[in-house]
């Protein structure tokens, strides 16, 4: 194999993490080549659109491609193996999200353990970005990782709310959403805890409509601003190469004629998801002592509320550009996130219908903080696989003592919540493991080589140089709040820090190619 290097930057992924370093690499170092592949497939329309921007028939059709093993099945069909033991009603298959696939439709789980049956997955060209809910709320007190200076990492977050292009709105706010946020502010404000507010959210209005971001936001103009820019769908990274201690490239397949080739880099970034991110690594026998261990994903608690009469939609003017989507936000001594939202003429389309009662529903959404422990995590077998060829997944996990008390704190908070505005339809139940799709912890970054962590602080792995990570996977707080502008902040600073290495990289490789170009005998 020549050492010659195929590309700059090899990037695994697709999603908001992995565009995050693309763009931010090719913003610096406008000449880099830059690969991203992606193992799904392209889909139709504007690179990386948000499928919420689509027409129904459009986003019907890019749902069915991303949805990995089981594309192009209707779901009715792909669901019918459930395991034993979960409920194979319409309500467990709801778990599963339009456009995703299950990680492990049958897992199998050991005495204790409570597993993550609905953990799930996307695979298409955008990765998650494509689909998420756009909540982007930073993250506050001990979610926030103690060992990146505060100063450093506020302007990471400012950066990713900009390129997110993160809208908030300001408390008291108007009409009926000011009514809830007075009535949630009353109920749940107090000493030490995080103020409520409204949810801050990567959507913008153009004119009437309401746009959402997608992965297409984060990359911007790269394909007219770095003519080194690529990213190839359909392509399987099946290991990171390294030799000598530093990653060199990674072999790849291509998923349409099953060739195996290998591509050089300078530098390599793997940002898969939260689960196939460590299984890369795995299958590249990179494999720390903490990789897939600290897996953690916050309970999620959804209900409805009958609003009563005093928040009757009909009796409050709209504000047809504010989305009224109240927070309560996670406190140390309250370690969960509350979302109240009415639904009459919400921006967010749930499919409720016009009738008198669906415009006096209420949305109450809850996520609480796991307790994170090294047992919880994803594992790889070293002989069986998945429909990738790449080592099966098990996922190990398990609640403990103080996440019961968390989450009886949480459906306590949801009754609080939902008697201050109206009466609950229905008992607040908990969802499924793994429904939340927010897996953390897996390739958790840290202040030291101590075994506990996987990369430093700028996503750097340790012991294997050159070798980047991102992804939800690298943060290592518990957390309640949405992780996704956490992950966009983190990838920036990587970012950055991998561009200024590269560009020092290249301009002493010009160097050295221009004096060899002028001394004499030069190349004989």
């Amino acid at each position: 194999m020549s050492a010659e290097r195929d590309v700059d930057v090899l990037i695994i992924g697709s999603g908001p993490a992995g565009s995050m370093y693309a763009r931010t690499i090719g913003e610096s170092l406008p000449q880099a080549r830059i690969l991203i592949v992606e193992v799904g497939p392209p889909v139709p329309g504007s690179r990386g659109n948000h499928t919420q921007n689509m027409t129904d028939a459009e986003r019907a059709a890019v749902q069915l491609l991303t949805q990995g093993p089981e594309a192009g099945v209707e779901r009715e069909v792909a669901l019918l193996d459930i395991a034993e033991g979960l409920d194979p009603s319409l309500e467990f298959r709801q778990t599963i999200l339009p456009g995703l696939h299950f990680v492990d439709s049958n897992p199998t789980l050991r005495d204790g353990e409570v597993g993550l049956p609905a953990a799930s997955m996307s695979t298409g060209v955008g990765g998650m970005g494509i689909h998420w809910g756009t909540s982007t709320p930073r993250p506050h007190q001990s979610e926030r990782i103690r060992f990146i200076p505060a100063e450093e990492m506020d302007a990471a977050l400012a950066h990713a709310e900009e390129v997110l292009q993160v809208t908030t709105q300001t408390p008291p706010g108007t009409g009926l959403a000011a009514e809830i946020y007075a009535a949630m502010a009353d109920e749940f404000d107090g000493p030490g805890l995080t103020p409520v507010g409204f949810m801050p959210s990567a959507t913008h209005w153009e004119g009437d409509r309401l746009v959402f971001s997608g992965t297409g936001v984060i990359l911007g103009d790269i394909e007219e601003t770095v003519p080194g820019f690529e990213l190839r769908s359909e392509t399987l990274a099946r290991r990171v190469l390294v030799e000598d201690g530093v990653a060199v490239g990674a072999e790849l397949e291509d998923r349409t004629t099953g060739e195996r080739y290998a591509v050089r880099a300078a530098r390599v970034v793997v940002c898969a998801d939260g689960l196939r991110t460590p299984q890369v690594l795995f299958a590249s026998s990179i494999r720390p002592a903490a990789l897939g261990h600290h897996l953690n994903e916050h309970f999620q608690m959804a209900s409805f509320v009958l609003l009563n009469e005093d928040f009757d939609p009909s009796r409050f003017e709209r504000d047809p550009k504010a989305l009224g989507y109240v927070l309560v936000p996670f406190s140390d001594a309250r370690p969960m996130q509350g979302g109240i939202m009415a639904l009459a003429g919400s921006p967010y389309a749930l499919g409720l219908g016009d009738d008198a009662m669906a415009q006096r529903l209420g949305v109450l959404a809850w996520y609480a903080a796991k307790d994170v422990r090294a047992e919880d995590a994803v594992e790889f077998s070293e002989t069986e696989t998945d429909f990738y060829g790449m080592p099966r997944m098990s996922i190990r996990y398990s609640r403990t003592e103080r996440d019961l008390e968390v989450i009886e704190e949480m459906r306590r908070n949801s009754v609080r919540a939902a008697e201050r505005i109206g009466t609950l339809t229905e008992e607040p139940t908990l969802a499924a493991g793994g429904s939340s799709l927010h897996y953390q912890g897996t390739v958790r970054m840290g202040a030291a080589d101590d075994g506990t962590s996987v990369c430093d602080d700028l996503l750097r792995v340790w012991g294997v140089a050159n070798l980047y990570v991102g992804g939800n996977g690298v943060i290592p707080t518990s957390t309640a709040a949405n992780p996704t502008l956490t992950t966009v902040a983190l990838a920036w600073r990587a970012a950055q820090d991998l561009a200024a290495s590269l560009s020092a990289e290249l301009a002493d490789t010009a160097s050295a190619t221009a004096a060899a170009a002028v001394t004499p005998g030069a190349g004989a």
